[in-house]
């Protein structure tokens, strides 16, 4: 993807830092997250914000995520089996599930992802917050109400890389709309079903093991079932507008029609 097309790393990396910080000060200021906590949400903040792109094969991202990820289960291996290999072998055994994920695993990534193919949707929002808070919770025992205020700072960070990519592609100087439009903030990609059914799929088990979220949602004075509610009479009355606006366009046009066809076989 050309850089015409897209915001570079240089941008995405400084406004996911402008955004991370303005939302962690704001959550700070709220008294929903102490002062101590910040710094984590920034960074989490910023590390959204540059996920969207591991799905690009030349990507900054992509190489720094599977360095991390190589070494987190290089260690994750080798630490449990300190009392019973030798030094050297513990060595060739960290060395070997290193490589292995940083060149292996990501080759087999590269090859099943497609540039701003399900990775830039709302879908992948959902997926990675909730993968976060997760990780939060389960992982690094954080409170049901801190693993999903992590999520949210993952799940800013993302939005704000896929609405950059989305206003890139308008050149607001030659008035013209870019063929890249439209690929970078949608709901879903159909242009790859089953890349998007997966992912689904993993919303749902994500979604299934997160914790509660009734204590966050209480900070932010959300009320679940009234939020349902509002929302049904919401869509409910926009039925009954839609409805009425088609019967009013059926009518008129049920009037003019024939009008319109005697005139044109009288000419």
């Amino acid at each position: 993807m050309g850089r015409d097309n897209m915001a570079n790393f240089q941008t995405h990396l400084n406004v996911g830092i402008l955004v991370s910080a303005a939302a962690a000060l704001s959550l700070h200021m709220g008294g929903l997250v102490p002062r101590s906590e910040t710094p984590a949400l920034f960074v989490l903040g910023v590390a959204g914000s540059l996920l969207p792109d591991i799905d690009s094969d030349r990507s900054r991202p992509i190489g720094l995520l599977f360095n991390v990820l190589g070494a987190s289960l290089a260690f994750a291996v080798t630490l449990p089996l300190t009392a019973r290999l030798l030094p050297l072998e513990l060595v060739a055994l960290w060395i070997g599930v290193f490589l292995g994920v940083r060149y292996g695993l990501l080759k087999l990534f590269t090859q099943f992802t497609v540039h701003r193919g399900v990775w830039h949707s709302w879908l992948a929002i959902a997926a990675v917050s909730l993968a976060a808070t997760n990780l939060a919770y389960w992982l690094w025992e954080h409170s049901p109400e801190g693993a999903w205020i992590a999520g949210l700072m993952v799940g800013i960070g993302y939005l704000t890389h896929l609405a950059l990519d989305e206003f890139s592609s308008v050149d607001l100087f030659n008035s013209r709309i870019k063929r890249s439009f439209g690929t970078a903030l949608k709901p879903v990609s159909l242009k790859y079903p089953c890349s998007s059914l997966g992912m689904a799929a993993m919303v749902v088990a994500l979604a299934w093991f997160a914790p509660p979220a009734d204590g966050l949602l209480e900070r932010f004075d959300i009320d679940p079932s009234q939020t349902l509610e509002r929302l049904e009479t919401q869509l409910r009355d926009g039925a009954r507008w839609a409805g009425a606006q088609a019967s009013e366009w059926w009518g008129w046009m049920s009037r003019e029609l024939p009008a319109l066809f005697d005139s044109a076989a009288r000419g």
